[in-house]
């Protein structure tokens, strides 16, 4: 086994399976409003603000709602697939209890903020794996920056030579290597096209938690 004295993981894309519920939002919340979104409209706004977005979908499908009602529109239909839906990724509780009971902190540090994802946690019963959670608005810093990655190992007490960052985005993935951490990187279908990227900043990549559990605990 290999001793990991504190782990920091990322939620959506990591532990939960929940990419295809954000990069569905949009489509459903379009058609909430009567409008059948055109081929491809997940994939243009995947990379953009949520300002950039309601400005996409003003632009393109004469949405004529201001920012905050689309921000809340679309916020809506999130909120209830985290309260219903989203489920963990295969084997991920699994390997959450196997850290637990090595007696390693577990952190969750994740862009998507609280009032939105908490409700899964409960619902799949998870909250009790986590020591802390963080979320980049709380903390007024993002995962672009070694900083955040920093303060979260600080806040856990624990060197960043000693934690292990859980990564599915190639950005974050790729700040927490550079600063010094070690990075296990997570394959999920939305970063498929970023891989061999996201493995050249993987102290270990895997595929799925069956890797991740041979690999630690094997």
């Amino acid at each position: 086994m290999k001793k990991i004295t504190a782990a920091i993981f990322d939620l959506d894309g990591t532990l939960l399976d929940s990419m295809p519920y954000w990069m569905s939002c949009a489509e459903k919340y379009l058609l909430s409003s009567g409008i059948e979104a055109k081929p491809g409209l997940s994939e243009k706004l995947f990379s953009m603000t949520m300002k950039e977005g309601a400005d996409y979908l003003r632009k393109n499908y004469k949405v004529t709602f201001s920012d905050q009602e689309i921000f809340s529109g679309i916020n809506s239909i999130l909120e209830k697939a985290y309260k219903e839906e989203i489920p963990l990724k295969n084997g991920a509780e699994s390997f959450l209890s196997e850290l637990k009971a090595a007696g390693s902190k577990i952190a969750l540090c994740t862009n998507t903020d609280r009032i939105l994802f908490f409700p899964s946690l409960v619902r799949l019963n998870a909250l009790k794996y986590f020591d802390y959670i963080f979320t980049t608005s709380e903390l007024g810093m993002s995962k672009s920056r070694p900083e955040t990655f920093f303060k979260v190992c600080k806040e856990m007490e624990s060197r960043k030579e000693d934690c292990w960052v859980f990564e599915d985005a190639l950005y974050s993935i790729k700040t927490a290597f550079q600063a010094g951490i070690k990075t296990c990187g997570i394959y999920d279908e939305t970063s498929k096209a970023d891989s061999q990227q996201i493995k050249a900043f993987s102290t270990v990549y895997c595929n799925n938690y069956k890797e991740v559990q041979n690999y630690f605990f094997a």
